[in-house]
């Protein structure tokens, strides 16, 4: 049982905040040395100032799911010192000891990744607060050991297949719903140009940011192909492989309900207001009632896998993870014969990682020994 003081000096090293502010908000132990030294070791001028400017601009390099899931590895080992009864005075610095109990005890229930995962958390809290992190050699060989004694693998998540978008399109009422118009159109695109949902979403309704995320300004003129296709290109300001540099992604028509190019078409028409300013509205946003008008949010990855994975309910269909457009993608290029480069060309890889998401490789590879495999009888007479 913790005493009044140590509980009080808990409260205040490691206040109730969201876990995306915890490298930020909660301290290391109380001994937080200044990072900016000069070579005689002396702080700089109005170091405490500059410290904070520092910690904030290298939380800033992190993604904010990144900051948000290494907030709860930090919880989960401040959580497992407290179990142990420690106090903060035992466990800060770090000992070998401790980490390497903190290691082992998630050996045979953790993947030796997530494991890995709480380790760099760790480090990224130690150097965002000047302090010195250092992992230990039978920390490592730990590692090996939890890699080793691992949970079986769950199940590879399956792909959306065009009958998915199908049976979902049936109770999409996007002639009527202004969000069933946009997470339709969204659907579409993120399947046809192999998008990650959070290059074609947002993260929260509160943050849009148009140099991070997709805008209706990024839209291009409508374009007709040699062979009478219509396309048309959208250029993402941002990925998470080409950061800042962004990406084009291509839309050209399909079959039917299926076309990419009029769903989107059509959600543009339907979620518009006067005055809109294409440069500062997500692609997908849509519009709400607002008092006796209406105004536009932007589509957020939750409702937008909300709202699809209620069509395929409402069909009896099995719902999906927002990774499964991009899985999809690759798995359907895939199983009508797309080669490696093309697929790595038409999803933005910039290598074979893809691989891991190509499914049913009867249906992948057949095709593939079919064209190259024996000739028939009748060709070898000849």
């Amino acid at each position: 049982m913790a005493t009044a003081e140590e509980t009080d000096l808990r409260l205040a090293l490691f206040p109730d905040v969201h876990a995306s502010e915890r490298l930020l908000k909660w301290r290391p132990g109380l001994t937080t040395p200044t990072t900016l030294l000069l070579s005689s070791g002396s702080p700089l001028p109005a170091s405490n100032h500059l410290n904070l400017l520092v910690a904030q601009t290298l939380q800033a390099a992190l993604e904010p799911s990144t900051r948000t899931n290494y907030g709860y590895s930090i919880g989960i080992f401040i959580r497992f010192c407290f179990d142990l009864g420690l106090c903060v005075s035992q466990i800060f610095p770090i000992s070998e000891g401790l980490l390497l109990a903190f290691v082992c005890a998630q050996a045979g229930s953790r993947a030796k990744k997530t494991v890995i995962n709480h380790l760099s958390a760790l480090a990224a809290w130690h150097e965002t607060w000047g302090l010195r992190w250092h992992r230990f050699d039978v920390v490592d060989r730990a590692l090996q050991g939890v890699g080793k004694l691992a949970p079986a693998h769950l199940p590879l998540r399956p792909p959306v297949e065009l009958s998915d978008l199908l049976s979902a399109r049936l109770f999409l009422h996007t002639t009527t719903n202004p969000l069933h118009a946009a997470v339709w159109a969204c659907a579409l695109m993120s399947f046809w140009s192999a998008c990650r949902l959070g290059e074609t979403t947002v993260p929260s309704a509160a943050y849009f940011n148009p140099a991070r995320h997709v805008t209706r300004a990024a839209v291009g003129p409508l374009r007709t192909t040699s062979d009478g296709a219509q396309a048309l290109a959208v250029e993402l300001p941002w990925t998470k492989t080409t950061r800042q540099d962004g990406m084009t992604k291509v839309l050209s028509s399909q079959a039917e309900e299926l076309d990419p190019v009029h769903a989107l078409r059509w959600h543009l028409s339907v979620n518009s207001l006067p005055g809109l300013d294409s440069t500062a509205t997500a692609l997908f946003a849509y519009k709400i009632r607002a008092g006796p008008g209406w105004r536009m949010t932007p589509l957020t990855k939750v409702t937008m896998l909300n709202t699809f994975s209620e069509a395929l309910r409402l069909a009896g269909r099995p719902t999906f993870s927002g990774h499964s457009f991009r899985i999809g993608a690759a798995t359907y290029y895939w199983h009508r014969g797309a080669s490696v480069d093309e697929i790595k060309l038409l999803g933005g890889w910039a290598s074979d990682s893809f691989r891991v998401y190509l499914r049913d490789p009867v249906l992948g590879l057949a095709p593939l020994q079919q064209r190259f495999g024996a000739p028939s009888s009748a060709s070898q007479s000849l």
